[in-house]
């Protein structure tokens, strides 16, 4: 197969194809909706351009997060979030924002945000599928859902720590998670 390389917007692209897919192929939103159909994944809900899983433990509500997939096709980019559905209790929130900063510092992939206003909180992870074909999005979508999972699930416990009244400081959460 022939590769095409060129710079757009001063990135460099390396692609199959000369040109981007048309808009009329298929929409960012629509390829995500394939992507959770192909793997059973029961939506909890849908917008224009989210899709909104649930996922957990069964017997453990704490453990329960959001799964949050956007397509967006004006940036040509796909958005993973795994976030806690409940938010961060307002006299907590300075400790989870300094737990988050320092479980960001060497991130590679991805960071942790929260919103100290109403304490969203959740690990984001994206990627630029602009000269991407259909087969590629789903192989992103694959490896960014395991990525932001594994991620949220690594470090789930020490937000929740700090989300009740425990005395433990942002930076003993962070040494527990990561040793």
């Amino acid at each position: 197969k022939q590769w095409y390389q060129r710079r757009v917007r001063g990135k460099l692209i390396i692609s199959r194809t000369m040109q981007a897919s048309s808009p009329e192929d298929s929409s960012l939103i629509s390829q995500i909706r394939t992507f959770v159909g192909s793997k059973g994944w029961k939506i909890m809900s849908e917008e224009e351009q989210r899709v909104v899983l649930l996922f957990g433990e069964k017997d453990n509500e704490a453990k329960n997060s959001l799964l949050i997939l956007d397509g967006r096709d004006k940036q040509q980019d796909i958005l993973v979030r795994c976030a806690h559905p409940k938010g961060a209790p307002e006299r907590h929130r300075e400790r989870i924002a300094e737990f988050m900063a320092r479980a960001n510092f060497g991130m590679n992939i991805g960071c942790f945000k929260i919103d100290v206003r109403d304490g969203e909180m959740y690990y984001e992870a994206a990627a630029d599928v602009e000269y991407c074909t259909k087969e590629d999005v789903q192989n992103i979508l694959l490896a960014l859902v395991a990525v932001v999972r594994q991620v949220w699930e690594r470090y789930q416990s020490g937000i929740i720590a700090l989300c009740q009244d425990n005395d433990i400081s942002a930076e003993v959460a962070i040494q527990i998670i990561e040793g």
